[in-house]
């Protein structure tokens, strides 16, 4: 009896120290801060190609995404001459097709971590080593999580003029007055 119960109480602890979603502000299935820094150190390990501790970049990003994922980025939009409010990336697949077959982003830092609403992460960083890197890109990636702790919904946003002429996209001016 004492080893069953034993047992029952060793798979708990190990369910909860495996699943990101934990008790955090008395409410159940809030990220926690460590959790949230390890996905982002994770998806670092997707955008720079070097993986993670679940794998290459590839096993990565099939861990940490939802099959459903979406990301939504009027930067982006606005860099390829979109009309804004749109998705970018539909499905995990095509995101991670799009981001291995693109060169990895260097020069990743983090700024802040945050976690919000219980299953939502908001990631400020500095990539400093877009194209010619000439000019430092800030910005913010907002994921929300579904119940398991992957990321269904990037919402990412960035100083995309830098982005563009760190990588020869043709920035038009307006005139001057």
């Amino acid at each position: 009896m004492k080893f069953s119960l034993f047992a029952a109480s060793l798979a708990l602890v190990a369910s909860v120290v495996a699943s990101p979603l934990q008790v955090r502000n008395g409410c159940p299935n809030c990220l926690s801060k460590e959790a949230a820094t390890t996905l982002v150190n994770r998806f670092i390990g997707v955008l720079d190609h070097a993986g993670s501790d679940l794998g290459d970049a590839n096993a990565t990003a099939q861990a940490i995404l939802d099959n459903n994922y979406q990301e939504i980025s009027d930067s982006i939009l606005s860099l390829e001459g979109q009309p804004l409010g749109g998705v970018t990336f539909q499905g995990k697949q095509e995101y991670i097709g799009g981001v291995l077959n693109a060169p990895p982003v260097e020069g990743i830092t983090t700024i802040r971590i945050y976690v919000a609403d219980c299953n939502s992460v908001l990631w400020y960083w500095n990539f400093l080593g877009v194209g010619s890197g000439q000019y430092e890109i800030k910005g913010f990636n907002l994921f929300t999580l579904n119940a398991a702790g992957q990321i269904l919904t990037t919402e990412l946003e960035f100083n995309s003029i830098a982005w563009g002429l760190d990588t020869g996209y043709q920035i038009i001016f307006p005139p001057s007055s």
